[in-house]
């Protein structure tokens, strides 16, 4: 199939495995909670996600220019832990801007998408996980219950708007992913060829905080290699899109056949957490 060249760097994203859970420490945790299926991070987890919000801060100093205007957009998985870990992942940001007084946008976005989220198998959740906490984890973003520190993005559009089937088998989480990676792609490439200063450059930069399942998903259709991939909490990927065939998009979960090609420089990366 004939490639379809694009924009160099026009298109950038980071997979962020969210952070250190806190059933995953606590035994007791999940007997006395009211949404045992939605745990929140620990302090280590803050923690970790502040320091990689710190690192792609250092990776974006090196790949933005000056002749392009980047923005930002945060996806996160509707859960808890991964919304928490969006919220830091800024933070950690921020502070490494001051800190380093660079001349980046600091100004993100976020927004919440479904596609993101966990494997529903039932090995995780003994029944289904309401569709109720798409809406509520963007009600909580909206009134800056989390993430206050980012603009909620009211004119994206979700790629999924309810949770997958339960129960959901390995393969089809796999063409979750690669689908939801594609329509993201898709829709950032045609905002950047539709801004009347596409010419002088305008530079995507989208991070999607997911789940280790997903961020093996996301990993397969950026490098296109099977097998296991280890996916530690808060580790980063960084890929950035090269180019994509003629062959239209699929219908959303139908494949696990990627429609872009990309460049992945750190593949779950966590040596910048060496004592979380």
């Amino acid at each position: 199939m004939e490639k379809i060249q694009l924009p160099v760097g026009c298109v950038t994203c980071y997979f962020v495995r969210h952070g250190e859970r806190i059933d995953h420490i606590d035994d007791t945790w999940a007997q006395r909670a009211q949404t045992p299926y939605d745990p929140p991070l620990t302090n280590v987890g803050h923690m970790q996600a502040q320091r990689t919000g710190a690192l792609i801060h250092t990776l974006e100093q090196h790949a933005a220019s000056s002749t392009q205007r980047t923005e930002y957009l945060v996806l996160t998985s509707p859960f808890l832990r991964c919304v928490q870990t969006s919220e830091e992942l800024c933070r950690g940001f921020h502070r490494q801007h001051t800190q380093m007084r660079s001349s980046l946008n600091t100004e993100w976005q976020v927004a919440v998408e479904p596609g993101l989220c966990e494997v529903m198998s039932e090995n995780y959740f003994a029944e289904p996980v309401p569709d109720s906490l798409i809406d509520q984890r963007i009600s909580d973003i909206a009134s800056k219950k989390v993430c206050g520190n980012m603009a909620y993005d009211t004119t994206y559009t979700q790629v999924k708007q309810e949770l997958p089937t339960y129960p959901e088998n390995f393969q089809d989480m796999m063409a979750r992913f690669v689908g939801t990676l594609d329509y993201t792609t898709s829709k950032q490439i045609d905002e950047i060829l539709a801004q009347a200063d596409a010419v002088t450059g305008v530079r995507k930069v989208v991070v999607m905080v997911t789940h280790g399942a997903g961020v093996g998903s996301l990993l397969w259709a950026t490098t296109r290699q099977p097998g296991a991939h280890t996916v530690p909490y808060c580790c980063l990927t960084q890929a950035q899109i090269v180019a994509r065939t003629e062959q239209p998009l699929s219908k959303l979960g139908t494949t696990r056949i990627p429609a872009y090609q990309w460049t992945v420089n750190y593949r779950a990366y966590s040596e910048h957490l060496p004592n979380l």
